[in-house]
């Protein structure tokens, strides 16, 4: 079973109306959607905002549903100067920016038992490369699409200097909330996992109202990838094989 979780309703909710619902469930207060997007069994909950809700969310759905593989989708904030609203980001890897123990001789976000980064599984990656290519040929207002590391914290980021940092230091595409927990949730649990993020602002002093009124518009993006991808991944056995080696 495949899971998409997204941390607010307009993250998921063109998938969720999309979708033959089975069942409803609230668990953990996280609101659960299970059933059916063309043919693949899924099942679609809405975390909430920041890492602590993710990590809660991404147990809860490990523990209680047989699950193979994971995908998060959402906004972020791009961080190079030459991104545009509605492009579209997939993680290769992903980093905790907030965990700070530097007073111990770590690098920011580095953790002492897993590192600093958090792959996603490369033939989710791949996946989601090819589904963006099956979907937008380039045509006048479709995003670009970008791979590489986005970074996550507790914090909405829009004064330069921090953008300038967190591009710097982590070479980060984006920034947002919830990607890291969920990912290292997931490696925890060897269940493979991508991040896929589509820009709602590029992460400036004016990107809380870019936020609100780019939201829509960059959600319909994603659930395009989204309705591609769902049922790729669902087929493809390099995702399994790469849980099986990492619970190994």
């Amino acid at each position: 079973m495949l899971a998409v979780v997204g941390a607010m309703e307009e993250e998921i909710d063109l998938l969720a109306q999309a979708m033959s619902v089975a069942e409803r469930h609230v668990r953990a207060g996280v609101e659960v959607v299970s059933g059916a997007f063309r043919g693949v069994d899924l099942v679609v909950a809405r975390c909430g905002i920041g890492k602590v809700n993710a990590t809660i969310c991404t147990q809860m759905l490990i523990d209680h549903y047989p699950l193979d593989k994971m995908i998060f989708s959402g906004v972020a904030g791009g961080l190079l100067p030459n991104m545009r609203v509605g492009d579209l980001v997939v993680a290769s890897h992903v980093i905790q920016y907030d965990v700070d123990l530097t007073a111990f001789g770590r690098r920011h976000g580095e953790l002492p038992d897993k590192g600093r980064t958090v792959e996603s599984c490369p033939a989710l990656v791949q996946l989601a490369a090819d589904a963006y290519d099956a979907v937008f040929d380039g045509g006048a207002g479709d995003p670009n699409l970008m791979l590489g590391t986005v970074v996550s914290g507790d914090r909405f980021v829009q004064d330069p200097d921090t953008l300038r940092w967190l591009q710097r230091e982590f070479s980060a595409l984006a920034t947002e909330m919830e990607g890291a927990a969920v990912g290292y949730t997931c490696d925890l649990n060897g269940i493979p996992f991508v991040v896929i993020r589509g820009l709602s602002d590029t992460a400036g002093s004016e990107a809380a109202a870019d936020f609100s009124v780019n939201l829509s518009a960059v959600c319909r993006n994603c659930f395009r990838l989204l309705e591609q991808l769902i049922p790729m991944a669902s087929q493809d056995p390099a995702a399994a094989k790469t849980r099986m080696a990492g619970a190994g």
